[in-house]
């Protein structure tokens, strides 16, 4: 691989975290669905991405390349985070604290002593590639929550970057807190919309089920507790309510399974993003409730609604239509359910219980909802139409002058 002869074809090469090489959503919205678009569309088009460890080595000469890593115009690099030396790895800000003090006491320094591997790596790596941060959550909540050690070394090293890129405006403002006089780009999370079109439900739903989706992470554990009762009393109401969950199961809906048997259906383990479109199909209403006053919450995007929207299949009217929606009032959730496309219902049990079974007992509604939403996400958020924002904005960075 050559670097670019001009400004006008960058090429781009994204370094990401997952070294076990399990991509999860994440990886996938905001580096191989995007990449693997533009290289459909762009002639000669070099985006490749790489986990860490293997950069590493590659550029030790250790894995036999031709090329080297710096022989790309671009580097993505997708939420990466300047932890201290030993403390690469945290999973979670919240650890932070934690992980900075063990880091430090490990290599035995006080903090403030050292640098941090990104930050080494960036400094020699700007001298021949243009540098791209990519964050799709805020990473830079630690000011609030006083991790200021952390925050330092926040400022220091987006201050190295020739551009970010965010997934929200919402983000983008934050962003710039800490990033005065680094253009931030806004690219938002997008599907592949033919991948997340889909054959019927499967066979073990009642054939009149009306199954409601809940899908997510560990991350979710208070975001989900508004619906702890509502999901029981929904359930015993309505005999043609099922409940599907997918990547954890709550310690507070773990007995749901036995107390309805046969109409609930959870699996609380990771599921690999390429059997994900399957798992949100079965759903008539997938449901999208967090926390609107958690600081963390306020900067994420809808991908969780676009994606319930995008997974198209045949309803009982004859249009093909994806899940309809029941969001928390954030929002990048009142623009995405709003305007006849779902629900927003506040963060209350009440107000949840009177949603869902609003579109439990009102097929016609639900059905609208299913059907403008899933047009809705082709227009606005398939990759197929939107990756050109990508392109677009790699070229304006590559053409930059350094500052």
């Amino acid at each position: 691989m050559q670097r670019s002869n001009g400004l006008a074809h960058p090429t781009v090469l994204a370094i990401h975290l997952r070294d076990d090489g399990l991509l999860g959503g994440c990886e996938e919205y905001r580096m191989q669905i995007p990449f693997k678009e533009m290289r459909e569309h762009i002639e000669h088009g070099v985006f490749d991405f790489a986990p860490l460890a293997q950069v590493r080595e590659w550029a030790k000469g250790k894995l036999g390349y031709i090329s080297q890593p710096t022989d790309y115009d671009m580097w993505v690099l997708p939420r990466h985070r300047p932890l201290p030396y030993g403390a690469e790895g945290v999973p979670d800000i919240r650890m932070i604290p934690t992980a900075l003090k063990q880091g430090m006491s490990r290599m035995g320094i006080e903090i403030g002593e050292s640098g941090t591997y990104l930050m080494d790596m960036l400094k020699l790596i700007k001298l021949r590639c243009r540098i791209v941060m990519e964050y799709d959550d805020d990473h830079w909540g630690a000011r609030d929550l006083g991790y200021l050690e952390y925050v330092d070394y926040a400022q220091e090293m987006l201050k190295l970057a020739d551009a970010i890129t965010v997934t929200t405006r919402h983000l983008r403002d934050r962003i710039q807190e800490f990033a005065a006089g680094v253009p931030v780009y806004v690219l938002p999370n997008c599907v592949k919309f033919a991948d997340w079109q889909g054959k019927e439900r499967w066979n073990s739903w009642p054939e009149d089920a009306i199954v409601l989706g809940l899908t997510g992470s560990p991350t979710h554990g208070e975001d989900w507790k508004v619906l702890e009762d509502v999901l029981p009393r929904v359930l015993r109401e309505y005999g043609e309510v099922c409940l599907m969950i997918r990547g954890f199961v709550p310690y507070y809906l773990e007995d749901m399974a036995q107390d309805f048997p046969g109409r609930v259906d959870a699996d609380k383990y990771w599921l690999p993003y390429a059997k994900y479109p399957e798992a949100v199909r079965q759903a008539d209403i997938v449901l999208c409730p967090v926390v609107p006053d958690d600081l963390f919450n306020l900067y994420k995007s809808s991908i969780k609604a676009v994606e319930a929207m995008a997974s198209g299949r045949m309803l009982s009217n004859g249009k093909m239509g994806g899940a309809a929606v029941i969001a928390s009032p954030l929002p990048y959730y009142r623009r995405t359910v709003g305007h006849n496309r779902g629900i927003v219902a506040e963060h209350t049990p009440d107000d949840w219980y009177r949603a869902i079974t609003a579109l439990v007992t009102d097929k016609e509604r639900r059905e609208t909802y299913q059907v403008n939403g899933r047009k809705w996400v082709r227009e606005a958020h398939a990759i197929e139409r939107q990756w050109p924002l990508w392109w677009n904005a790699y070229v304006e960075i590559n053409s930059r002058r350094r500052r």
